[in-house]
């Protein structure tokens, strides 16, 4: 029996060509939708919200990743469309004398705006994926501190979550 084996370039080259607004985030908006308002939280759920938003860092990291890459991705084809403008549209037309009056030419052309609009998508979602991640991070953490809170009372009474059916000393 083999084993299908994924590599981390596989899935790079699956995904790197992604467009950041037709992703599904449906998983994230739920859980940061879940949030508490009040950060009020229930000792009882405690442990399932601790694993949920584990969970969210997992996949906000994964798509970190990806954003990561189509954010520098879209940052080159904006450097490369400004210098194009800059250097080969702008000399063919006669009327361009000056350096600045390229770099007025450049930073007017079409395709450069379109690049910037795109880059700054790009940024816009890294920001926004970014920040979730924190947040789950940070609710994670909270949650962990309920728990541990809560763990000594326990000790102090003699549980430990495990009913033994043969305790010692009885």
């Amino acid at each position: 029996m083999t084993k299908d084996i994924t590599t981390a370039g596989e899935v790079l080259k699956l995904k790197y060509n992604f467009d950041p607004m037709a992703l599904d985030i449906t998983e994230i908006k739920e859980l940061s939708g879940a949030l508490p308002k009040d950060g009020n939280i229930d000792i009882n759920n405690a442990e399932v919200l601790a694993t949920r938003y584990l969970r969210g860092m997992d996949l906000c990291g994964e798509i970190i990743a990806m954003a990561t890459a189509h954010l520098s991705k879209t940052k080159d084809t904006k450097q490369r469309t400004y210098n194009q403008a800059f250097l080969i549209k702008s000399s063919t037309n006669k009327s361009i004398k000056t350096d600045k009056m390229r770099v007025a030419y450049a930073e007017l052309d079409d395709d450069y705006s379109n690049a910037c609009e795109e880059y700054n998508r790009a940024l816009a979602f890294y920001k926004w994926i970014e920040s979730k991640y924190k947040s789950f991070e940070k609710m994670h953490y909270l949650c962990k501190k309920i728990l541990e809170r809560a763990y000594p009372h326990e000790k102090a009474a003699g549980w430990n979550g495990i009913i033994h059916s043969n305790p010692e000393g009885w």
